[in-house]
C-alpha cells in the first residue's frame, strides 16, 4: 500500500509540474510575472465567446486588459451571486445587475466587502461543497481579526504557478540559485515556508527552510547550501542584517544576490540599510491570504511591486467615502478575484494604504499595475 501511495504522489506531484505556466519562463526576460498573466489571459480569452470576440489575445493593449478585467468581473459576480449566500443576499437586496457593470466607474454601484463579514460567516462565502476544499488558512492580517480562507486542488496549484513567477522576476533560476525561507514559525499562521518550499520543489528550483531568530544558525544554512536567494518578513531580514554586521561578518562573501521582504511594510530607511550591508538590491512582496498569499512584488527597477494582472482586479478608494480615486493618489487598496472559484471575494477591503501606478515600468512590462507605499490604515 505505500508503494501504491508513493506511485499516486508521484504522478500527481509530475501533472502538477506539468500544469504550472511558470516552469515555462525564463527568468532573464523582462518581467516574468507579466508574461506568466498575459498566458493566463490569453489562455481564458480562448474558453468564452465574450472575450473571443472582444479581444484579440495576439495584440493586447492596456485598455485590452481593463476590458478583460470588467468581462471577468461580470462574470465572477453572476457566479457569487448564484452560489455564495454572502452575495446571493447582499446583491439581491441591493438590487446588483452584473450586465450594468460597463467601464471601472460602475464599480462604485458594488457593495465593498469588509473583513468583518468573512471573519464572521466564512463558509458563506463558499461557491463550492466543502468536501472540495483542499485546504484552509486562517489569518489575522493588518486587521487583527481571525478570517479563514478556503481554497480548492487547483486553486493551490494557481498560487504555486504565481510564487514561482514571481521568483522568477526576483531573479532565481532552477539552475544555481538556491532560497533561504527564514519565516519564524511564530508569525506564520498559513505556513508561507512551505507553500514557498512546495512551489521550489514543482519549479525545479532548489530551497532551503530555517526559520531560526539566530543569525549565526542562518548565515551557517547559507554556507552550506550556497544561498543566493533570501526571503522573510521585514522585520526579520532587517533584524538578521543587523545581528550580522554587529558579528563582524562580511555578507558580501555569503553570495547572496537578492532580498525579499514580506509579510511586513518596509521602510526606505530599514531597506536603504539591508542593501548597505549585503550589497544587492531588496525587493518588496506583498500578499494577503484572502488574496492567495503572493499578490505583488517588485522588479528590479524597485519602483512600485507588480500585481498579478490575470487574477486580481485592483482599486485605490477613500476609506472614509468608498469614492475609487485616481492611479497616483493614496488610498485603501481593494481587491476582487477574477478566476477564483471556491470563495471568490469582491471588492475586498484590504485595511492597507497604497497608491496605484497604471503606467508601463522600466523594466518593460507595459500592461500589468503596480502598488506602492504601501503602510496599514490607521483604524
Amino acid at each position: 500500500m505505500q508503494i501504491v501511495k508513493q506511485f499516486n504522489n508521484a504522478v500527481r506531484q509530475n501533472i502538477a509540474k506539468r500544469k504550472l505556466e511558470s516552469r515555462k519562463l525564463d527568468s532573464n526576460t523582462s518581467n516574468p510575472l507579466e508574461k506568466w498573466s498575459i498566458v493566463k489571459i490569453k489562455k481564458d480569452i480562448s474558453k468564452t465567446n465574450e472575450l473571443k470576440n472582444t479581444l484579440n489575445p495576439n495584440s493586447l493593449s492596456r485598455k485590452d486588459i481593463e476590458k478583460y478585467k470588467l468581462i471577468k468581473l461580470r462574470e465572477v459576480l453572476k457566479y457569487a451571486s448564484k452560489y455564495s449566500p454572502y452575495y446571493m443576499d447582499l446583491y439581491e437586496k441591493e438590487r446588483i445587475d452584473p450586465s450594468s457593470i460597463q467601464k471601472l466607474e460602475d464599480l462604485e454601484s458594488i457593495p465593498l466587502t469588509d473583513p468583518v463579514a468573512l471573519a464572521e460567516k466564512p463558509y458563506h462565502f463558499l461557491c463550492v461543497s466543502r468536501k472540495d476544499i483542499a485546504r484552509e488558512f486562517t489569518t489575522s492580517g493588518t486587521t487583527n481579526i481571525l478570517k479563514r480562507v478556503s481554497y480548492t486542488q487547483e486553486e493551490l496549484l494557481e498560487i504555486v504557478d504565481s510564487v514561482v513567477a514571481g521568483l522568477k522576476m526576483a531573479g532565481m533560476d532552477s539552475e544555481g540559485d538556491t532560497l533561504q525561507i527564514m519565516y519564524p514559525t511564530i508569525t506564520a499562521t498559513w505556513e508561507p515556508g512551505l507553500v514557498l518550499s512546495k512551489a521550489c520543489d514543482l519549479a525545479g528550483m532548489d530551497s532551503v527552510i530555517n526559520d531560526s531568530l539566530n543569525a549565526e544558525s542562518q548565515i551557517s544554512t547559507m554556507k552550506k547550501v550556497g544561498t543566493t536567494v533570501i526571503i522573510g518578513t521585514s522585520s526579520f531580514i532587517y533584524s538578521l542584517s543587523r545581528q550580522i554586521k554587529e558579528l563582524g561578518i562580511d555578507p558580501h562573501e555569503l553570495g547572496i544576490k537578492r532580498i525579499i521582504c514580506s509579510s511586513e511594510p518596509l521602510t526606505a530607511f530599514m531597506k536603504k540599510e539591508i542593501e548597505e550591508i549585503w550589497g544587492c538590491k531588496t525587493l518588496r512582496q506583498w500578499g494577503m491570504t484572502e488574496m492567495g498569499l503572493a499578490n505583488a512584488i517588485e522588479c528590479t527597477e524597485q519602483d512600485g511591486m507588480h500585481v498579478n494582472n490575470a487574477d486580481f482586479l485592483v482599486e485605490v478608494i477613500d476609506p472614509k467615502t468608498g469614492k475609487i480615486l485616481p492611479p497616483g493618489e493614496e488610498g485603501e487598496l481593494v481587491f476582487t478575484t477574477l478566476r477564483r472559484k471556491c470563495m471568490p471575494l469582491i471588492r475586498y477591503r484590504t485595511r492597507d494604504i497604497a497608491t496605484l501606478i497604471d503606467e508601463p515600468c522600466r523594466c518593460g512590462a507595459t500592461l500589468d499595475q503596480r502598488i506602492k507605499n504601501i503602510k496599514r490604515i490607521d483604524l
